[in-house]
């Protein structure tokens, strides 16, 4: 079965990115501390996409209800890679490395997806990005089979299932299955990510039975619990860096207080159920006790995307408007903190940071912003970057679970 994904990325005009050293912290973990990257860039398309993406997952899951998606000791400590905030918050961005000696890639770790893919050298469209040669590794191993994924505005990536080494930090990670790009369509042209590690339900993949990496590093010992933890880093507090995934566990030091856990619903995307939507301290939505409104935790989607009755009721509240002709939810430029919105998980609100429903001016001089609340009609809701970068989020496959917890900067 060929899945559909959809990301909202936008073209960097430098090359010049800045990995720092990693750094052993005292719990061993190998962290990788990497400087930001300012941008400012339109938001407009990640309405749409959005849009497309909730359309998408509601598909799936209806799969699943089905049936039609099958399912699919340990080690050191966790391992962290830190990630650069890229465009204004539109996406964090991670190094990986693929083949013997390894060949580094930028990609987003996207935990609404399954697969890990690459551009080839023999890829005949992949301008601009670092290609995989095969001929210089000495751990490829030649699958062959076929790989697709459509995205939903019809761009493309095609090429072949294919087995190698694949480094992620300080981890070095055996017989990784990946794709090998040979041709992509001219919005991946022209993205500024050379590929996708999904860090989804190995159920998620595309290619039937295909691992994913994290899967792996449980496997072969890299990693002691199928656990990761992220933390995305906001622009509006000035760090110098952009972000930390932390595989294998969680880190004390970037957070505090009680962690908020909720089951997920549905073991193929990250996905949860939430109580109700509050504004100002009121419910302006309260999921159904039987039928709880479900929504996915996704590092890939820069927006926090609601139902559109939510959104419409959101935004009357705090001033802003839908305007049609560019199909974009804009705000003040001036809101507030008397802007409180917040998601309501497990009985507990969870805010959102006012600065966080403002990004960029639709124009110079403009009163307006865009807003980082998105619609959709589709019955599952995404919360993106909007939300996330609000707090630390754990990942757990070994109890299925997803956690909330106030995060702190420590480095």
């Amino acid at each position: 079965m060929k899945l559909i994904y959809f990301f909202c990325i936008f073209l960097l005009t430098s090359s010049s990115w800045s990995f720092a050293r990693k750094s052993n912290q005292k719990n061993n973990a190998q962290l990788y501390q990497v400087q930001l990257t300012y941008r400012n860039i339109s938001t407009k398309k990640c309405y749409a996409l959005g849009k497309i993406k909730t359309q998408h997952l509601e598909a799936v899951d209806n799969l699943s209800k089905r049936g039609e998606i099958p399912l699919s000791k340990r080690a050191a400590s966790p391992q962290a890679i830190g990630a650069v905030n890229y465009g204004n918050d539109v996406e964090w961005i991670s190094q990986i490395y693929m083949g013997t000696p390894p060949q580094p890639f930028l990609v987003v770790f996207d935990t609404a997806s399954s697969d890990l893919w690459v551009p080839s050298i023999d890829c005949y469209d992949c301008n601009n990005k670092r290609l995989f040669d095969y001929g210089k590794s000495s751990t490829y191993q030649e699958n062959d089979d076929d790989f697709s994924i459509t995205y939903s505005d019809g761009s493309s990536s095609y090429g072949s299932m294919e087995m190698d080494t694949l480094k992620v930090g300080s981890m070095t990670i055996k017989k990784q299955q990946f794709a090998m790009i040979y041709d992509m369509s001219s919005s991946f042209q022209t993205d500024v990510i050379d590929g996708i590690m999904g860090c989804g339900y190995d159920s998620l993949s595309v290619y039937p039975g295909t691992l994913t990496p994290l899967t792996n590093m449980y496997n072969q010992g890299l990693i002691p619990q199928r656990i990761f933890s992220v933390q995305l880093r906001p622009i509006r507090n000035k760090t110098t860096y952009g972000g930390i995934f932390i595989f294998g566990g969680t880190d004390s030091r970037l957070y505090k207080g009680t962690i908020t856990y909720a089951p997920v619903t549905t073991r193929n995307f990250w996905q949860i159920a939430i109580d109700a939507v509050v504004y100002n301290g009121n419910n302006i939505f309260t999921s159904s006790t039987r039928n709880k409104q479900q929504i996915i935790v996704d590092t890939g989607t820069a927006l926090m995307i609601l139902g559109t009755s939510v959104v419409k009721s959101l935004h009357t509240s705090i001033k802003g408007k839908y305007v049609s002709s560019s199909n974009t939810w804009q705000v003040p430029c001036n809101l507030n903190s008397n802007t409180k919105v917040a998601i309501k998980i497990n009985g507990v609100s969870l805010a959102i940071n006012y600065q966080d429903l403002v990004r960029e001016k639709v124009s110079s001089g403009s009163s307006w912003c865009y807003s980082g609340i998105g619609s959709t009609d589709s019955s599952i809701w995404i919360l993106g970057g909007t939300f996330m970068k609000n707090y630390y989020v754990i990942f757990d496959r070994e109890k299925n679970q997803v956690g909330f917890a106030t995060p702190v900067y420590a480095y």
